[in-house]
């Protein structure tokens, strides 16, 4: 072997040696990192929170719902008087499965509730403003034998109410008092303020309802007052 082909390759063994010599580069990890290479951010969807679809946050005495909620208050304060406050409405919402007696633009009492179910991106409860109507009443049974306690209209003068959790009268569900609630073995109540669950009414505990009938009754919440039903 010539002495030419000797120097070629004893340049390229020092090439080889050099290039193994060199480290391999690594992305120094940002504040807070692991260390470890970055890899190209992945879209992660991520189910939207309850406190998101709320369009103000629940009051730090709401009732946990568990056990026989659906039968008491949604907070464990007395209820207000609502002949004391000034413009007083109702703004429901839907996805947040919430009903709020408004003042003005402030709530004066927060409420779990279950509006219409949504079948094919809409709900069962139709959106928009409304006003509380002449129709209602402390207890009410469909010819399917399902009713509800402590009714009142605010849309089609008794088609869509504010009422309790449901009640009937083939005795299924959760027999309480004189009273059966629920149906199919006890479901549609503890469904309350979880979800939309209704065929249209806008459902609320028994306690709630009882209440808000008494306030429509007495005054506080006088025929003609304003009902809001949102998404959120």
């Amino acid at each position: 072997m010539s002495k030419a082909h000797n120097l070629l390759g004893m340049g390229l063994i020092g090439i080889i040696t050099c290039l193994m010599l060199i480290p391999v580069f690594e992305p120094q990890p940002e504040a807070g990192g692991t260390g470890h290479v970055r890899r190209p951010a992945q879209k992660i969807e991520k189910k939207a929170s309850k406190k998101t679809l709320l369009p103000f946050p629940d009051p730090a005495d709401m009732r946990a719902m568990s056990g026989k909620y659906y039968l008491k208050s949604s907070e464990k304060r007395a209820y207000p008087n609502l002949s004391k406050y000034n413009k007083v409405w109702i703004r429901v919402s839907v996805l947040g499965s919430r009903a709020y007696v408004m003042s003005g633009d402030k709530p004066v009492y927060t409420m779990y509730a279950s509006a219409g179910a949504i079948k094919n991106g809409k709900s069962n409860t139709p959106v928009g403003t409304y006003k509380i109507q002449e129709e209602g009443g402390e207890v009410f049974y469909n010819n399917n034998g399902v009713g509800a306690r402590y009714y009142i209209s605010y849309h089609d003068h008794g088609v869509y109410l504010f009422h309790s959790v449901p009640i009937n009268n083939f005795k299924s569900g959760v027999k309480v008092g004189s009273y059966y609630y629920g149906y199919k073995g006890g479901t549609h109540l503890t469904t309350l303020g979880k979800k939309p669950d209704s065929h249209g009414c806008v459902r609320l505990s028994v306690s709630d309802a009882k209440w808000l009938y008494e306030q429509r009754m007495n005054g506080g919440l006088p025929v003609g007052s304003r009902v809001e039903i949102k998404m959120k």
